[in-house]
């Protein structure tokens, strides 16, 4: 597995899987208007970093620069508990040395699990239009 930035030819992988996993992530969440560009326009302003095996997309995590805000780490049904997460989370780190800062929806159990084993803590919470969420650092 690498790491690498974002480049159009992994676009229809990318939106393939944002559709697929926040799907069956977000079952609380009524999926019916999903589409694949939504992909498109949920990652505007974030710069996109990519886990990818033999061409194909493991993962992708989508950052907000200016902030260091995560947006979006999101990992293939088929790659998840492999170590695609944490190692997106370590390259992020390693590139610009800056604690990231991320909201996670309360009822994502396994989500804030993950981040809360690799060093985030709880800084904020709010609610949203589609739920509560904790808004977590790590330093």
């Amino acid at each position: 597995m690498e790491i690498i930035a974002y480049t159009p030819q992994y676009l229809p992988a990318l939106r393939a899987l944002y559709m697929v996993v926040r799907t069956s992530t977000f079952t609380w969440l009524d999926s019916s208007g999903y589409q694949l560009k939504d992909f498109d326009e949920h990652i505007l302003d974030d710069t996109l970093y990519l886990a990818v095996a033999d061409g194909k997309v493991l993962g992708f995590i989508a950052v907000y620069e200016p902030d260091n805000f995560i947006h979006h780490l999101f990992t293939a049904e088929d790659s998840q508990g492999i170590g695609v997460g944490s190692k997106l989370l370590a390259m992020l780190t390693a590139l610009n040395g800056r604690s990231q800062i991320l909201k996670c929806m309360v009822k994502n159990e396994r989500a804030m699990q993950f981040y809360f084993s690799k060093g985030f803590v709880e800084v904020g919470k709010g609610t949203g239009v589609v739920g509560d969420y904790l808004v977590l650092r790590n330093e």
